[in-house]
């Protein structure tokens, strides 16, 4: 696949402390034609390193031929060849969907495939958030597929210590990483090398707490797993964004106003994420990092209105009415600083009647 141009906008959605999901949309040029591709930026402090479990057939396969159908897509055959999960049929008859996005296909190319079955429903291999990848580049993952089976019904758990959970430049090294089982408290312990990896000896079944020891300033926050028998989890540990941003929107006589949305705008990169107040008329933004926000609402309410949450150049921002402490415009409003682990909620609205 020839890529000339391209386009991405990452839209993303903060869903908890450690993890985040996201959508990446790319316009490219392929063989002259222009091609949109979309794909799920799922990120998170904790993947599955083994056969996931909403896949029901994992394998390596040669596929034997390609044939052209509807829409550009194509009809794969394949030939299972090393089975680590489910029963493959032989051969297997392979739909594709945003094909044009996928790495180039070839007659003969062996590849590692993750795919759904469902009853009544053809087999399809799609690059929107498929785990397939030409095996050449999926030897690790082969290595982890091909020891699971020969563990006896333990467990793999290993990972890495950071103090970026997104980003691998902040790799802690040496750092003492605790598995407490829950159940029998047995305790296993293992240390990360220089890349800020680390493995525990294979894990009997069960719910795990994990924990790092403090290294000078830096205080990993604390993870919990449930393994199961021939699984395999990796788990970042990071220190993930605690503060904290919120307020009340309050009618002059102090009477709430709920369900108002509320927008939070990031005036360091261009980012949103939207929210509603409840009944008390509180609203509340958690997990941020340090950096400058401004707050709007959507008071007179807008039909243009809009929630969710997106970053990237190319971000339309959801259309406040008003912004803190009473502007019209963004350009108006007070930026609000916030510090590392700080919790602000006195960002306070007063509207009339």
């Amino acid at each position: 696949m020839k890529l000339r141009r391209a386009l991405a906008l990452l839209v993303v959605i903060l869903s908890s402390a450690v993890s985040a999901t996201a959508q990446i949309i790319s316009v490219t040029t392929v063989d002259g034609k222009q091609v949109t591709c979309m794909h799920s930026g799922l990120m998170s402090g904790l993947a599955n390193c083994g056969v996931p479990p909403w896949y029901q057939l994992a394998f390596i396969g040669t596929i034997s031929s390609i044939s052209p159908i509807q829409n550009d897509e194509k009809q794969l055959t394949v030939i299972p060849e090393e089975i680590f999960h489910g029963s493959p049929a032989s051969p297997l008859i392979v739909l594709t969907s945003q094909a044009a996005c996928l790495p180039k296909l070839a007659v003969g190319d062996r590849w590692l495939f993750f795919l759904r079955e469902v009853k009544d429903k053809p087999i399809v291999l799609d690059f929107y958030g498929n785990a397939s990848r030409p095996a050449a580049d999926a030897q690790e993952q082969i290595r982890t597929l091909r020891r699971l089976k020969d563990t006896g019904g333990l467990s793999i758990l290993r990972g890495r210590v950071t103090k970026n959970a997104f980003f691998d430049d902040n790799a802690v090294a040496g750092a003492h990483v605790v598995a407490l089982h829950v159940t029998d408290k047995l305790k296993f312990e293992a240390t990360t090398a220089a890349n800020g990896r680390y493995e525990f000896q294979l894990l009997s079944p069960g719910n795990y707490k994990i924990s790092v020891d403090p290294i000078g300033s830096f205080r990993a926050d604390d993870s919990q797993v449930d393994l199961q028998p021939n699984a395999c989890w990796d788990l970042t540990l990071s220190r993930s964004p605690h503060a904290m941003l919120g307020g009340h929107i309050r009618h002059l006589d102090g009477s709430p106003v709920p369900k108002v949305g509320v927008v939070l705008i990031n005036a360091d990169s261009p980012g949103y994420i939207t929210t509603q107040t409840d009944a008390k008329g509180h609203f509340q933004f958690g997990s941020l990092g340090q950096g400058k926000y401004v707050v709007g609402i959507n008071y007179p309410a807008r039909d243009d209105w809009f929630n969710g949450a997106g970053s990237g150049p190319a971000v339309k921002f959801p259309p406040a009415s008003t912004f803190y402490s009473g502007a019209s415009e963004r350009s108006a409003a007070i930026v609000i600083g916030l510090s590392t682990d700080e919790t602000l909620d006195n960002v306070d609205f007063h509207l009339p009647q």
